[in-house]
């Protein structure tokens, strides 16, 4: 069973910095991500340095070396792989090159004094080696207009969840390494020529069988006849997260429970805005609540969400000002927050679409069309309010602030293991709505309903 990030909770989202990033969607083409190309090849550079580092760590003991090398190879991908077979060309290199001419010794049975260390990387290699492949045969279809954003993501991912764990693992054996022989950059200038083919045209074509035996019995040879290190035979391979079954629509919540919390942001941006006159706060507040729309079955858990932000925001920040409440005034700048209405409206729309995309019709296909819209009503949001940002931040906004208060009421979005009861929910709606609203008469309600 491929492993999921903690049974559907969200991982904590990094908060964006600054404002937030747009992307283009499905801009990938064969002819136009050759920075991505070069980046996937530098990828298998990096990881193809860490595995001649654990080589060099192993080779007071060839035995253990090769054998660790040998399922590695043979048990992560097949051999015909574009990823697999560089990577036998690298162990072939590095082992001829800088390990073979030791005259090391090779016993039956003998363990490396680092074995203990590098057994630790098992599941960061075989990860690294099978979401690498993943990468390269989604940039080898010519006819594959990929993703960039999920494509980006999984490959900041690699970079943080496999390069930096191999790096952090080993760099404690360093001076061994060194010691041994092992010089990075020279590693690292030598394997680079291995990788450059990876996407060429002619590279279309895997390595001719009788090539790939030669190199492997050359590079195994030490071993053959001999039993098999005592410990490798039980170290497992599972099917890596990244670019998994569950990796798109697990990406897509992530990036939903950011555009929820941007668009709260907004909100709050709204309703310090207006704080200069408290009634024209609460119906701005009232519209939004009351567009809201409901599914019969699952209400509107993003609205819910909004809700709370709005709770949030009068009761921390408006409220304790004790601002001025006229039946009939309006905020100096209601004319520029009701122009914002429909942006709201339509924003909430289509939050509400994408939960039920992801999580009561279980797909993610459909999900960019309406992560494209949110992410317009953003920049709409976004200049209109701009021009009244020395206004927002005189009267206490703070955005960085105010979006990590928002996150942690955004972040359980999708997790179904944190979510309150339908009757809890109601019970604190209610109590929610009666604390916001208690002075807004009918009066009011339908002064609201105008705009």
């Amino acid at each position: 069973m491929e492993p999921k990030p903690t049974s559907g909770v969200l991982r904590r989202i990094r908060p964006l910095p600054g404002s937030y990033r747009y992307y283009p969607y499905a801009t990938g083409t064969p002819s136009g991500n050759k920075h991505v190309r070069e980046e996937v090849v530098q990828l298998g550079v990096d990881l193809s340095v860490s595995l001649a580092k654990s080589m060099f760590l192993l080779c007071d003991d060839i035995h253990t070396m090769l054998w660790f090398c040998f399922k590695l190879l043979k048990y992560t991908l097949p051999p015909s792989d574009p990823v697999s077979e560089r990577l036998l060309r690298v162990v072939h290199y590095v082992y001829s090159k800088d390990i073979k001419p030791k005259n090391r010794a090779c016993p039956d049975g003998g363990n490396s004094v680092q074995w203990e260390l590098v057994r630790t990387t098992w599941k960061d290699f075989t990860d690294g080696i099978i979401i690498l492949s993943r990468l390269v045969l989604r940039l080898r279809k010519k006819d594959c207009y990929f993703d960039d954003r999920l494509l980006s993501s999984a490959i900041a991912k690699y970079k943080q969840q496999v390069l930096k764990k191999l790096e952090d693992k080993l760099k404690s054996a360093k001076d061994v390494s060194e010691l041994n022989g092992f010089e990075r950059e020279t590693v690292a200038s030598n394997v680079s020529d291995l990788w450059k083919s990876l996407f060429d045209e002619e590279a279309g074509e895997s390595t001719p069988e009788v090539v790939r035996s030669r190199i492997h019995s050359d590079l195994f040879q030490p071993i053959s006849g001999d039993s098999c290190h005592g410990e490798i035979p039980a170290l497992p391979v599972y099917p890596p997260y990244i670019l998994g079954a569950e990796f798109a629509k697990q990406e897509l919540r992530e990036e939903v429970v950011q555009l929820g919390v941007e668009l709260s942001v907004y909100v709050a941006e709204s309703m310090f805005l207006l704080c200069d006159e408290i009634r024209s706060v609460l119906q701005f507040c009232s519209n939004l609540w009351r567009r809201v729309e409901r599914d019969p079955d699952v209400g509107n858990p993003a609205g819910e969400r909004l809700l709370r932000v709005i709770h949030h925001v009068y009761s921390r920040n408006i409220k304790p000002k004790n601002g001025v409440y006229r039946i009939g005034g309006k905020s100096v700048q209601w004319d520029l927050i009701r122009t914002t209405f429909e942006d709201f409206d339509a924003g909430m729309g289509d939050m509400h679409n994408l939960f039920l995309v992801l999580e009561v019709k279980g797909t993610w296909a459909n999900g960019r069309e309406y992560t494209s819209s949110v992410e317009e009503v953003l920049k709409k949001l976004g200049r209109k309010l701009r021009c009244a940002k020395d206004v927002s931040e005189a009267n206490g906004f703070a955005r960085e602030a105010m979006k990590s208060n928002i996150l942690d009421m955004w972040q359980f979005l999708f997790d179904r293991e944190k979510e309150e009861v339908a009757w809890t929910r109601k019970v604190r709606r209610e109590e929610i709505l009666s604390d916001l609203f208690p002075h807004l008469g009918e009066e009011d309600e339908e002064e609201a309903k105008q705009y």
